[in-house]
């Protein structure tokens, strides 16, 4: 059984949830969604109803024990804990997405460069 953990909390600037799934086997999964200025209630209903199914998770290495109940300074650990995950897990994701734009990048720039070479070559042909 999975078990899902929100966190909604004020990170200084923006209003944010905090997910994480935890599986039966231990790993964690998390993703994070920006409320922008304080949500109201029917901003929450409409977050878990509708938004929540298109959140995307990123799935962490770390495994942890479940426990059934926290006490208050466990669960502001987690939260700071969750926050990190979150942030790594999202910067390892964005530098992969770099690594793969430059390389589209470069076979974009090496294609044009060969047609724009083959168009030389067809104009001295004088086609």
């Amino acid at each position: 059984m999975t078990q899902t953990i929100s966190t909604i909390l004020f990170n200084g600037q923006f209003w944010i949830a905090l997910i994480e799934r935890l599986s039966e086997d231990g790993s964690i999964q998390v993703a994070r969604y920006v409320f922008g200025p304080e949500p109201t209630n029917n901003d929450l209903f409409d977050f878990y109803l509708n938004r929540y199914s298109r959140l995307k998770f990123h799935s962490t290495e770390e495994k942890i024990r479940v426990k059934k109940s926290y006490s208050h300074k466990q669960l502001e650990r987690g939260i700071s804990k969750s926050t990190t995950r979150f942030a790594d897990e999202q910067k390892k994701y964005l530098q992969a997405s770099k690594r793969n734009a430059k390389a589209e990048a470069l076979v974009l720039a090496e294609e044009k460069y060969r047609q724009k070479q083959e168009k030389r070559k067809q104009k001295k042909r004088g086609r």
